[in-house]
């Protein structure tokens, strides 16, 4: 990590710091966030008061190109009822041939906000407000990006809905000024109701690619996420991209662990 990537991050660390809570939370396992394990998340923020330290590694494995491995750090603060912030700071490998929003070392901040619990009629709504600054390799200007997310319960299943939007606040060469994003997912408890361990979660995406004239991204991942303790998660997922230009992945995958205070 590089020395601007530790400067910008400090002061976000020490906020959290002076912000932690006394008493122990426990992790939900079923609290689906985005990349933990696959790119897709509920409409459900953490319980206000809550920490949660986030890691992941994912990887790319590309059609053409190197394998792209990425380190995933996060920091998840439960600042509000129904509303969570987020600290993030990606690490890549290649990061100087990195084209679209994604920089390596960028400071990533986060706002999900849960405007809407499911009830009969409505589904959970939330919104998700996002920014990364130019902190990163060849990285110019403040990306943007607002998703809007829905969750429905049909029983044990539940199925999800991602539809956002990225502006790059400075496209360089041949990079999209902006891009859309949507996935469509299911989550299902497994062994419910003698056991309430594991969550596996399954989606189809598709994402407008990072440079212009080139076919949208469009694939299907699937992960599970395990409780390991009350306070410890893990989590692991797989993933293809069957459509889209030449670099698509031919294989994707995710490590991480979640924890809890």
């Amino acid at each position: 990590m590089n020395q601007l990537v530790l400067r910008a991050i400090r002061p976000f660390v020490v906020l959290m710091l002076g912000l932690w809570p006394l008493p122990s939370f426990a992790l939900d396992h079923d609290n689906l966030d985005p990349n933990r394990p696959i790119g897709m998340e509920d409409a459900y923020a953490i319980p206000k008061g809550e920490i949660g330290i986030e890691s992941g590694v994912r990887f790319n494995d590309r059609r053409e190109g190197r394998t792209r491995v990425t380190f995933q750090p996060q920091i998840i603060y439960g600042a509000f009822d129904n509303a969570q912030i987020e600290i993030q700071g990606d690490l890549m490998t290649e990061p100087n041939t990195l084209v679209g929003a994604t920089k390596s070392g960028d400071l990533h901040l986060g706002l999900l906000y849960n405007f809407n619990t499911e009830t009969l009629q409505l589904p959970a709504m939330a919104l998700r407000v996002e920014a990364d600054l130019p902190t990163g390799v060849n990285s110019k200007g403040v990306d943007t990006q607002v998703t809007g997310i829905l969750t429905r319960s049909f029983g044990r299943l539940r199925a999800h809905l991602n539809a956002g939007y990225t502006i790059l606040g400075s496209p360089q060469g041949q990079e999209r000024p902006g891009a859309y994003r949507a996935v469509a997912a299911v989550s299902y408890p497994l062994g419910y109701p003698d056991s309430f361990r594991d969550t596996l979660i399954a989606s189809v995406y598709t994402r407008q690619s990072d440079q212009r004239g080139q076919r949208n991204n469009t694939g299907c991942e699937i992960g599970l996420r395990h409780q390991l303790t009350s306070r410890v998660v893990l989590d692991a997922g797989l993933g293809t991209e069957f459509y889209g230009p030449t670099d698509r992945a031919a294989l994707l995958g995710t490590v991480g662990v979640s924890v809890g205070f």
